[in-house]
């Protein structure tokens, strides 16, 4: 009996697995119509082909009404697509489906987030915490939203969980050193040791490093002006917030704490005013009044505030430069290319300065067959590794007609930093130039996905030229 069992188990054993497995396959939930809608949905989403994988993943809910994994999908198109509506459509019976599992409340949490809704969307990425460094993206989130209702200590608590959960993050690093420097400089300069190496991270050092005597409050303001200068306004609203809380007279740090919040988008106006009563001599109070005029479209008070403010310094570089992009802006070229050199020339080491003269001479295709080129030409000297002096020199080469000089120094350029979206921009531009519109677009795309200023307006405009659809 036992000898019988033996072959039984021996020889049909394997045979019933093999029937049973081909019968579980013929009454799979997946017959071959649904695999093939999800494949064709899945390498459409891939590529970027929203209205195809809509429809592959329509086709495979017609299979399967109740997948969870096709309506995350077309969830994620319909949040691509910025179509809020359908969005939801296919949230609640996926959370109907699956349940509120953490997936579920970060899913939600982009969906009210993407509404306005700050406050649900908080509460689901709390609710999607789980103790793992899955929860950095969200806990950036959490402290993002407290930075923006300034609510700077919960702010701090989030990134100092993140960073305990992952200490290897440098954004997560950054912003805690951030927030922490003017009131815990010792934290924040441990932080920013372990940083990579960067222009923003190497200023902080350097003015922690400088720091000394100074009062509490005069530390924070340059702590904040630091901030500003690379151009991360939220945290410097922080920094200026706690220069004003000390007590002390800075009318100055009274001033950028009313640009930083203007900028950060609450009402600075009253704050701008109180420091030029107090201190209408001041360089730095009129130099952020010229700022805050400027961004309220008024360039004529913001000239008369920011030259004021270079008649009262007349040796700040950035004063001259803030006058040039405020001619700029009003459409006087002439004027603003006369500032933005001085500023070059009181200040000839500053890169920075370099690139703002270099970008003006190639957005705005001035004196590009002379004095830009020139300049272009020099600076590329000058800084011959410098991936956005190359390409807005690759650009001028192109204006100039001379189409293969250019097309090797836009490469130069993309090779110097692929990342970089001048540098994007303007090889798109050549594409463009030279008939391949696909390869344009491609180019376009990433600068409007990784530029923050006009090159993302511009790349906009191209793709509309061009019918391509945004990203």
């Amino acid at each position: 009996m036992a000898r019988n069992y033996s072959t039984f188990a021996k020889h049909l054993l394997p045979r019933l697995a093999l029937l049973g497995l081909c019968l579980l396959l013929v009454r799979a939930p997946y017959p071959l119509a649904l695999r093939e809608a999800l494949q064709r949905g899945a390498a459409a989403f891939e590529r970027g082909d929203l209205g195809i994988a809509l429809e592959a993943y329509h086709q495979a809910l017609i299979f399967w009404p109740d997948d969870a994994f096709s309506l995350q999908r077309l969830y994620q198109i319909a949040m691509a697509a910025r179509r809020y509506d359908l969005a939801s459509a296919y949230l609640k019976p996926w959370t109907a489906h699956q349940g509120y599992s953490a997936r579920v409340h970060r899913a939600w949490a982009d969906w009210f987030a993407a509404q306005g809704d700050a406050y649900a969307a908080d509460a689901h990425r709390r609710a999607a915490l789980q103790g793992t460094a899955a929860d950095v993206p969200l806990l950036r989130a959490l402290a993002d939203s407290a930075l923006s209702r300034r609510a700077w200590q919960r702010a701090i608590e989030y990134l100092e969980r993140a960073e305990a959960l992952a200490a290897d993050a440098p954004e997560v690093r950054f912003a805690l050193a951030a927030l922490l420097l003017p009131e815990q400089p010792q934290k924040a300069a441990d932080l920013l040791a372990a940083l990579p190496e960067s222009t923003t991270a190497q200023t902080l050092r350097e003015l922690l490093a400088a720091h000394g005597q100074e009062s509490a409050a005069l530390f924070a303001f340059r702590c904040g002006l630091a901030l500003i200068e690379a151009g991360q306004w939220r945290y410097a609203e922080r920094a200026l917030h706690f220069a004003n809380a000390q007590g002390s007279d800075l009318p100055a740090a009274r001033a950028f704490l009313g640009l930083a919040q203007s900028i950060n988008g609450r009402d600075g106006a009253p704050l701008i005013e109180q420091a030029v009563q107090a201190a209408p001599d001041d360089a730095f109070v009129q130099y952020a009044a010229g700022l805050y005029w400027r961004r309220q479209g008024d360039l004529d008070q913001a000239l008369m505030a920011l030259r004021l403010a270079y008649a009262l310094d007349s040796q700040n570089a950035a004063l001259a430069a803030e006058i040039g992009q405020t001619y700029r802006q009003g459409g006087n070229l002439a004027e603003a290319a006369r500032w933005l050199n001085n500023a070059v020339r009181l200040a000839p080491e500053n890169a920075e300065l370099r690139r703002a003269l270099a970008a003006f001479y190639a957005d705005e295709n001035y004196a590009l067959n002379g004095e830009g080129l020139a300049f272009l030409r020099q600076s590329l000297a000058a800084l011959p590794a410098d991936a956005e002096i190359a390409a807005n020199y690759g650009y001028a080469l192109l204006y100039n007609a001379q189409v293969q000089l250019a097309y090797a120094e836009l490469q130069r350029a993309i090779a110097l930093d692929s990342q970089n979206p001048r540098a994007r921009y303007y090889f798109a531009v050549l594409l463009e130039h030279q008939g391949d519109a696909q390869g344009a677009i491609e180019s376009y795309r990433f600068v409007y996905q990784h530029a923050e200023d006009a090159l993302k307006w511009r790349a906009e405009r191209a793709l509309q030229r061009l019918g391509a659809p945004l990203p």
